[in-house]
């Protein structure tokens, strides 16, 4: 998933160039940028659990012992939890994504994944200050797993 996570980040940084700059200005918003891009492509897409007891979510009555199915992406770009959810936003402030879970299905290796994306992506357009997609206007060849969103391939050109 930290590979989706560094490789989905590139790809939205190419693909939002007046992001890229900014990152570029202030290097220093690489961290809500990392959070930004775990909010608008979080590597995993959809998450179960099973229901504790019988409750009511979101109106829906649930019985315990019961399987559900959540969308992390629906819910990271719910417009009651963010304003403009489909803007990607590298400062974007209060960006309480659930990108990696919460409470106690919170991912516990979320804090190295949030390193090693922003220590790999800040070299990554250090290294490469003029990379650029290979074909722009091809669209993004995704893996085909259940459950997570990470590019198969990431042309670019240097």
């Amino acid at each position: 998933t930290t590979t989706d996570l560094i490789g989905n980040g590139i790809r939205l940084l190419l693909t939002h160039p007046d992001q890229l700059e900014r990152l570029k200005a202030d290097p220093r918003l690489i961290n809500s940028a990392v959070e930004e891009m775990l909010r608008y492509e979080s590597p995993v897409d959809i998450t179960g659990r099973i229901a504790p007891r019988d409750m009511e979510v979101g109106g829906c009555p649930m019985k315990e012992s019961q399987s559900l199915i959540f969308s992390l992406r629906g819910a990271n770009r719910d417009p009651q939890a963010f304003p403009e959810p489909h803007r990607f936003d590298i400062a974007r402030k209060d960006a309480p994504h659930v990108a990696f879970g919460g409470g106690l299905h919170l991912c516990i290796g979320a804090p190295l994944a949030r390193l090693e994306a922003q220590v790999a992506i800040l070299s990554f357009f250090a290294r490469f200050p003029n990379v650029r997609l290979a074909n722009p206007d091809e669209k993004p060849l995704w893996r085909k797993l259940p459950f997570f969103r990470g590019l198969q391939e990431l042309k670019v050109a240097v």
